[in-house]
């Protein structure tokens, strides 16, 4: 009578599904078939970032990254047919976030009791750290590829925290039992307690507490290796084990088999029990006639045959990618006995015709009575279904970069190029070759070259990116604004590579100056008309004033019959009506300014100061004054406004002149951080710093007798918007005390 369950143990189906359901550790959607969401498990809430209610409102195509996947794996489940298979494939996701995601997708049908499909179960892997995790696997076998598979001994690396780094066909054909543990990142001790579980370890004992005693004494061995040590892998099998650790905590392992061979038919007979559970196809065969002697399951499930058909064929039977011949060349030094080992990429053909791709490790094994080869074969289909969607990202990439707009360049520290893509260098005049390995600061005009290196040693550590907007020269000479961000990459705290990326800006650059001018004309306007208004309701005031008064005293001295004082208040009317004159000529000068269009253009500052000396030869001559032009400046301003500005100045300094020496004008240039600046000084009669900013006022004269300085009190006015009007200033030096010193300061290039 069969015993009845304990009634702690009865679960029904139901619970037991949904206990399933829920603690999956992969995403798990139903779907209904009208193509809704109906269940998701809280894998999928997490790995979507959608809370259930959100994602129960979605359909499946709109978590797909892609709009024709999505389409077509649509189009291949619905309708629901009577077909109950299981569509396994690689796809992408989106999450609520926007990041996209690899993931391995399998769906299966659900059925009703009456056997139709109503719906489905979608299971969803995020593949993003098993692909990580495959990249860099691949990057390391390709580095090692060639040293590892020369050698016959096994051979297996482990990082700091005991993890498996990588090893060869060698070290997985030695524990065969526990090759299928031996995954990128599974620890030393997982992969020997799966063997233990599987029977890799002969000698560790039958019980479970002699098995762990066992693994303890191996794990200690493994830790701190001393001398080599022989170990048993089978029945009649035995490794010599040699372990290292590297400086930086590497632990470096070599397997060499030491065992005595043991006959062909008796090792078939062992290999076929050994490996029935090792997920490689493996392969015994006899040199002699070329004949399989033996395969294990995987081989017989991948290829579809029995073992009694397989012993009946040859590898030549089941080799899609080679022709007789040259299959018969690659494994001919394995044959002659010159190689023990080397490594086939081919395609097997299954029993019904069909193909996948593998990778075949073939290794001789002279055995006492008569040579036998032993092959591994791995399906690489997934891995080259990878490597080829990594090289079709690549390509994508490379096309991307070449193509982008924006300027993209790799260098040194000290700017040498490393990288550029080809718009850079039609920008230059120059081909990639010629420009990779020169510095790209000697493309950068002279004057900039201090400030952008400067701009390059403020990135940190903890701030490694900035911005910067450069003026750059093309090879044809037309100059062009760059918005630049550069990024500098460190290496244990010191720099190692630039990499920067450069977007003209002109356009917008241009835009933004226009409507900085429109505003600083706007603000110019303003002033003007608040100057205008002050300047009537108070300096013009008091000449029409006296004019008013003395029309009156005219006025009264007619009215009785006086004479006498009539020709002295005339005179006082037409000197003031004079002055008003000239006031309002220089007001009117001075708001037209305001309303002035702009024209900027480079030129050397030499030839502005050329053009104002010569508009002033007649004060020039009457003075006897001097000019000394030390300037090697460019500007990049209005020129006549420029002429207008210097010219003012000058004049001051023609007319303000002490009476004991002719006056004397020099003129010198500096250029910092973006900044021209223009020095005008003489040796005249000086200003006192306390009117330093006074005398840049509309009609402010520091000397109220025309007679000695003529003027209208205008002239600074004039020099103080022209520069604003530039984005630039002028300001008298107050330190200087032999005369009077103007700084005019200008933006460099396209302020």
């Amino acid at each position: 009578m069969p015993l009845a369950h304990p009634a702690h143990l009865m679960f029904s189906s139901d619970s037991l599904l949904k206990a399933l359901y829920e603690s999956l550790p992969h995403a798990v959607l139903v779907v209904d078939a009208d193509r809704n969401i109906v269940a998701a498990n809280a894998a999928a809430q997490t790995l979507f970032g959608y809370a259930e209610r959100e994602l129960t409102a979605m359909r499946p195509g709109q978590l797909h990254a892609e709009e024709a996947e999505s389409r077509d794996i649509g189009e291949t489940l619905f309708p629901l047919g009577t077909d109950s298979g299981t569509l396994h494939r690689q796809v992408e996701f989106r999450c609520k976030d926007g990041s996209v995601f690899p993931a391995e997708l399998t769906v299966s049908h659900i059925h009703a009791e009456s056997g139709a499909p109503v719906g489905l179960v979608v299971m969803i892997r995020d593949l993003t750290e098993v692909l990580a995790a495959q990249a860099e696997q691949l990057g390391i076998e390709r580095i090692l590829k060639t040293a590892l598979e020369t050698i016959s001994e096994g051979f297996a690396v482990y990082d700091p925290d005991d993890r498996l780094v990588l090893c060869n066909n060698a070290y997985k054909e030695i524990y065969a039992i526990s090759a299928p543990a031996m995954q990128t990142g599974r620890t030393f001790e997982s992969i020997i307690r799966y063997g233990l579980e599987y029977g890799q370890y002969p000698e560790a004992g039958e019980t479970k507490e002699e098995r762990e005693q066992w693994l303890q004494m191996r794990l200690s061995n493994h830790t701190v290796p001393s001398t080599p040590m022989v170990q048993k892998v089978a029945a009649e099998r035995w490794v010599q084990v040699d372990e290292r650790v590297t400086e930086d905590n590497y632990r470096v392992g070599l397997r060499t088999d030491i065992s005595t061979l043991w006959r062909v038919k008796s090792e078939a007979e062992r290999l076929g029990t050994m490996l029935e559970g090792v997920a490689q196809e493996v392969y015994l065969v006899n040199l002699k006639d070329g004949r399989i002697l033996s395969a294990n399951r995987s081989a017989l499930e991948n290829l579809q045959y029995t073992l009694e058909e397989i012993r009946e064929l040859t590898p030549r039977d089941i080799n899609a990618d080679h022709s007789v011949f040259d299959l018969a060349e690659k494994i001919a030094p394995i044959i002659a006995g010159s190689a023990k080992v080397l490594t086939i990429d081919t395609e097997h053909m299954r029993k019904d015709g069909t193909t996948y791709a593998c990778r075949v490790r073939v290794e001789r094994l002279d055995t006492e009575s008569e040579p036998v080869v032993m092959a591994f074969a791995e399906d690489i289909t997934e891995r080259l279904a990878i490597e080829r969607s990594l090289e079709r990202k690549q390509h994508e990439f490379e096309t991307l970069v070449a193509n982008l707009p924006d300027f993209i360049t790799r260098s040194r520290p000290d700017t040498t190029l490393t990288y550029v893509n080809d718009h850079y260098a039609r920008f230059t005049g120059l081909n990639v070759d010629e420009m990779v390995g020169r510095r790209f600061i000697d493309f950068t005009p002279e004057p900039l070259r201090a400030g952008l290196m400067d701009h390059f040693a403020s990135l940190t550590l903890e701030a490694p990116i900035k911005t910067m907007e450069q003026e750059m020269v093309r090879f044809d000479g037309v100059r062009r604004w760059y918005l630049w961000s550069n990024l500098m990459v460190f290496d244990d705290g010191a720099p190692v590579e630039l990499v920067s990326v450069g977007r003209d800006i002109t356009e917008s650059r241009e835009a933004r100056e226009r409507i900085a001018a429109q505003s600083r004309e706007l603000s110019m306007r303003n002033d003007a008309l608040e100057q205008f208004g002050g300047v009537v309701s108070h300096d013009l005031k008091a000449p029409l004033r006296q004019i008013q008064l003395f029309a009156d005293m005219i006025a009264e001295d007619v009215a009785a019959g006086k004479t006498d004082d009539l020709e002295m208040y005339s005179t006082h009317v037409s000197e003031r009506a004079r002055l008003l004159q000239r006031m309002i000529t220089s007001l009117f000068e001075y708001s037209q300014l305001a309303y002035q269009a702009i024209t900027r253009k480079h030129f050397e500052v030499t030839s502005a100061i050329t053009a104002a000396w010569d508009n002033l030869s007649v004060n020039v001559v009457e003075s006897g004054g001097r000019l000394k032009d030390e300037t090697n400046a460019i500007a990049y301003a209005d020129f006549d406004l420029m002429t207008q500005l210097l010219q003012n100045l000058f004049a001051n300094s023609l007319k303000y002149r002490q009476d004991a020496r002719a006056p004397e004008i020099r003129v010198t240039s500096q250029y910092a951080d973006g900044i021209v600046s223009i020095i005008i000084e003489d040796n005249g009669i000086g200003i006192d710093p306390v009117y330093a900013e006074s005398i840049f006022g509309v009609f402010q004269r520091l000397h109220r007798d025309e007679r000695t300085y003529a003027g209208s009190g205008i002239g600074l006015s004039l020099c103080r918007r022209i520069a604003e009007s530039h984005g630039g200033s002028i300001v008298l030096d107050r330190e200087f005390r032999d005369g009077a010193r103007f700084v005019v300061q200008l933006p460099f290039g396209r302020a």
